[in-house]
């Protein structure tokens, strides 16, 4: 009597899906940014609580499009969520990227966001970041390169018809 390879099929068919949703959890926790946002000491006005929302929402997106974008090679996740300077030297870091054969992962621990300026007709806002990284550089799937560090970080963010986006992401030394 010849034994049905069925079960061995099915087990196998389920290891592979616990594999697959198991290195699809790791790159999600990579690339999640935590934000912690603090508006106390905005000026000259106070962000409306429906605009802190907004802001926490779309910076954090901003955060996970970056890493992905830097992870893949690829500038499509940057479009939604930057313009203007930070949007073109993203751009610009990522096509370095390609042309030299490298990624890089980002591995966020967080970030402590203080919001300092919001402006008067509340179409920008001035945040201080302080974000803790650690940054992987890798050439195919070796890490070249890799560092755990505080970065502190400027943005300005401004509306968009239907978000904010990051226009000024700058390192601050």
């Amino acid at each position: 009597m010849k034994r049905s390879r069925l079960p061995a099929l099915v087990m196998c068919a389920a290891l592979a899906a616990c594999v697959a949703v198991s290195v699809l959890q790791w790159a999600l926790a990579d690339s999640k940014a935590n934000v912690q946002l603090n508006v106390d000491n905005a000026k000259p006005r106070e962000l409306e609580d429906s605009t802190q929302k907004a802001i926490l929402r779309d910076y954090t997106l901003a955060w996970q499009a970056l890493n992905t974008a830097l992870a893949n090679n690829t500038t499509g996740p940057l479009n939604d969520n930057f313009t203007g300077l930070a949007l073109e030297k993203l751009t610009q870091r990522v096509k370095d990227q390609q042309n030299q054969g490298l990624k890089t992962r980002i591995i966020d621990q967080g970030h402590q966001v203080d919001a300092i300026f919001y402006s008067r007709d509340g179409s920008a806002v001035e945040l201080h970041d302080i974000a803790t990284l650690t940054t992987q550089i890798l050439d195919g799937n070796t890490a070249i390169y890799s560092d755990k560090a505080q970065i502190r970080y400027i943005a300005v963010m401004t509306g968009a018809a239907d978000r904010w986006q990051v226009r000024v992401l700058e390192e601050h030394f």
